[in-house]
């Protein structure tokens, strides 16, 4: 009885470290979350550059595109561009000024759909690294007297939001309870064993 007494109160010594490894040490890895940005149906800061017309280029789309863009300095370290094509479809890019991301912060991101840009300069901004995410959004096209920026009808995919890093979280919290699972199932045996002695 002794023997298997010991035994468990191993098991359990290695389910609560994995437990408190997986919520305390894990939870420091990827803790890094976007900032919120605006919407390009309300831009907001202040217009650095505005092209009526043109052709242009998106971050992470090999493609080109014809139509309008719009670029807002938000604060020091958001910036948002409102690209609007001649047909009408909009493409909203949340640059986020990343200086000191390490690399896994990066990584995680990076599966988030945020694109990794080393050198911001190649894209009209400073010369330092940052993420960037684009979304879809409906604007008025060529046709319209739209400046870039001004939408009919805001996307519900919005850039920026932490829903993808949520759900890092979210696995945690998953793994965690079946670890805390398999402890209750654990401890529930070796009461039950311990009472029938």
């Amino acid at each position: 009885m002794l023997y298997y007494f010991d035994r468990m109160k191993n098991i359990l010594s290695a389910l609560l470290a994995l437990f408190l490894l997986t919520f305390v040490f894990a939870g420091a890895a990827g803790a890094q979350t976007p900032p919120d940005f605006p919407a390009c149906s309300n831009p907001q800061g202040t217009l650095n550059k505005n092209y009526t017309s043109g052709i242009h280029g998106v971050v992470g789309d090999p493609n080109t595109y014809s139509g309008a863009d719009g670029v807002y300095g938000v604060d020091a370290v958001r910036t948002l561009q409102c690209f609007c094509s001649d047909a009408g479809g909009g493409i909203q890019t949340n640059w986020w000024r990343v200086g000191s991301l390490t690399q896994d912060e990066i990584d995680t991101l990076v599966k988030l759909g945020w694109n990794y840009v080393p050198d911001g300069s190649v894209w009209g901004l400073n010369p330092e690294a940052y993420m960037a995410k684009n979304s879809p959004y409906a604007c008025g096209g060529s046709s319209s007297s739209e400046t870039p920026g001004a939408v009919l009808a805001a996307s519900t995919s919005t850039s920026g939001s932490v829903l993808g890093l949520a759900s890092t979280g979210e696995a945690l919290t998953f793994y965690g309870l079946i670890i805390l699972g398999f402890a209750s199932i654990l401890l529930g045996k070796l009461l039950q064993k311990r009472s029938s002695n």
